[in-house]
């Protein structure tokens, strides 16, 4: 009995520590304590970390979509991400429309640091540079095919000057 306490404070330990860190969904955690600990002592941490109210995931995935924003990840992306961290879809969706994000904006200003570089390059060869690094990223063939399109403009308006 007296063990089961012992890994029992061990795990919630480890817990508070990660969330110190940063937030985590439930998943993660029972992922990341489960390594260590058996189920029961793992239910019992989630169990408190839900009374503490720090384990939220429709919180964790607002925070986690917002940080991933300002990294200029795609929409797609970062269903990803939330899926494999265990929000469900729904969750992840309702939470991406209700930030209206504009995909192209974003995989432009994603672009944006290396434009410079890129027009160096022929034509063909930078929208290729473009594609596969917006690709990475997880934007759609028509988002990244806008942005080819609004670089290319770009690149003849600065020609004319």
């Amino acid at each position: 009995m007296k063990e089961k306490s012992t890994n029992y404070h061990k795990a919630q330990k480890y817990a508070f520590w990660l969330f110190a860190r940063r937030n985590h969904s439930e998943k993660e955690i029972r992922d990341k304590i489960g390594k260590n600990y058996d189920n029961t002592v793992v239910d019992a941490v989630i169990e408190k970390l839900k009374k503490l109210k720090l384990i939220d995931d429709e919180k964790f995935a607002k925070e986690w979509t917002e940080y991933r924003l300002r990294h200029n990840k795609s929409k797609n992306f970062i269903m990803r991400e939330l899926n494999r961290k265990g929000i469900s879809r729904e969750t992840a969706s309702e939470i991406l429309i209700s930030m209206e994000i504009d995909e192209t904006q974003l995989a432009y200003d994603a672009i944006k640091n290396k434009l410079t570089r890129y027009k160096k390059l022929e034509p063909l060869k930078a929208k290729s540079k473009i594609f596969q690094f917006l690709a990475g990223k997880g934007f759609s063939y028509d988002t990244i095919e806008n942005v080819i399109s609004k670089f290319t403009k770009g690149g003849e308006e600065d020609s004319d000057e």
